[in-house]
C-alpha cells in the first residue's frame, strides 16, 4: 500500500521518502509542475536518493493524490501546496531547514512562495525551468497553452499592452475547454467569463516577487524551453539576490527528464558547493 498523508482538506496525498545516506541532515523536497507528478523526477531520484534523504509527493489532484470534488475553477495549486508541505514535514517530523527543488512555473512557484513564507525552514532553492508567473490553476494553464511559442517568448512586449484584445479571442476557447459539450454551467456563462478575466488579469498584474528570498538559490533555464522561455529564468535569477544562473544548452522544458545528465550535474555541483 503506497504511503499517503491527509491534508487539511482531508484528502489523501501520495508521497514517497527515500532515506539516503544516514549522515545526511538536510532533506530534499521535490516539487513537480502543473499537470505532472512526482514520477517526473525519476532521473533525479535515481542519483540523489543514495546520498540524500529525498521526499517527493503528488500535489492535490495530481498523480496518485486525490482531487477535491468541491474544488472551484479558481482554486490555486501553489497556495494549497504550501499548506500541504507544512503538513507533510510535520508528519515526517522534519524540523531542520530543507532543500526545495521545483520544476516549471508551478513547482518553482511553490518553492519560491514557501521560501518567502518560511525563510527559516529553507536551506536553499533549486528552480528548474521556472519563473514568477502564477500559472497554477486550470484557467491560467489553458490560457498560457493557447499562446504560441513566439508570444510566450515576447510576452511582455506583445501581451501586456494588448491583454483585452487577447482575452476577447481566447475566452471562448477557455470556456469550451472548461465545459466541454455542456450547454450550461452552475456559474453561468457571464460569471464564468468574469472568473476567467479576473484570473488572467491577476496572473499578469500580480506575479511572485522573489526579491526577498534570503537563501542561496540555483536558477536553471533551458535554451529551447518554449513553455517557460529562457528570459523567464534569467529574469527570476536577476530578482533573487543570492542566486546563481545556469543555462541548460539544447534542452527544452522537460530537460530534467530528457537530459538528466545536464540537470543532475548542475544540481550536484550546487549542493556540493553548499556542503549539502
Amino acid at each position: 500500500m503506497p504511503p499517503y498523508f491527509k491534508n487539511k482538506s482531508n484528502l489523501n496525498l501520495f508521497y514517497e521518502i527515500f532515506n539516503g545516506h544516514e549522515d545526511d541532515k538536510t532533506p530534499i523536497i521535490m516539487l513537480h509542475g502543473f499537470g505532472s507528478s512526482a514520477g517526473f523526477f525519476q532521473e533525479q531520484l535515481r542519483v540523489l536518493k543514495s546520498e540524500h534523504k529525498v521526499v517527493v509527493f503528488d500535489a492535490e489532484g495530481h498523480g496518485k493524490s486525490e482531487k477535491n470534488s468541491n474544488e472551484k475553477l479558481d482554486a490555486h495549486l501553489i497556495k494549497d501546496s504550501i499548506v500541504d508541505i507544512e503538513e507533510l514535514l510535520y508528519i515526517l517530523q522534519v524540523d531542520v531547514p530543507v532543500v526545495l527543488i521545483g520544476h516549471s512555473l508551478v513547482g518553482g512557484g511553490i518553492a519560491q512562495q514557501f521560501a518567502l513564507s518560511y525563510p527559516d525552514k529553507v536551506k536553499c532553492l533549486i528552480l528548474l525551468n521556472s519563473g514568477t508567473f502564477l500559472i497554477d490553476n486550470t484557467i491560467r494553464n489553458i490560457f498560457w497553452n493557447l499562446l504560441p511559442q513566439v508570444v510566450r517568448m515576447e510576452f511582455n512586449e506583445l501581451v501586456l499592452d494588448n491583454i483585452e484584445i487577447l482575452l476577447d479571442k481566447t475566452i471562448p476557447f477557455i470556456r469550451g475547454a472548461l465545459l466541454g459539450d455542456q450547454e450550461s454551467t452552475e456559474f453561468g456563462f457571464d460569471r464564468l467569463d468574469g472568473i476567467v478575466e479576473t484570473e488572467i488579469f491577476d496572473m499578469i498584474q500580480n506575479p511572485l516577487d522573489p526579491s526577498k528570498i534570503q537563501c542561496p538559490t540555483l536558477v536553471v533555464g533551458a535554451e529551447l524551453d518554449n513553455y517557460a522561455p529562457l528570459w523567464m529564468s534569467k529574469d527570476l535569477a536577476e530578482k533573487i539576490p543570492n542566486s546563481k544562473y545556469r543555462v541548460a544548452a539544447m534542452c527544452g522544458h522537460f530537460g530534467p527528464n530528457h537530459r538528466p545528465e545536464i540537470y543532475n550535474k548542475l544540481i550536484f555541483d550546487f549542493l556540493e558547493e553548499l556542503g549539502i
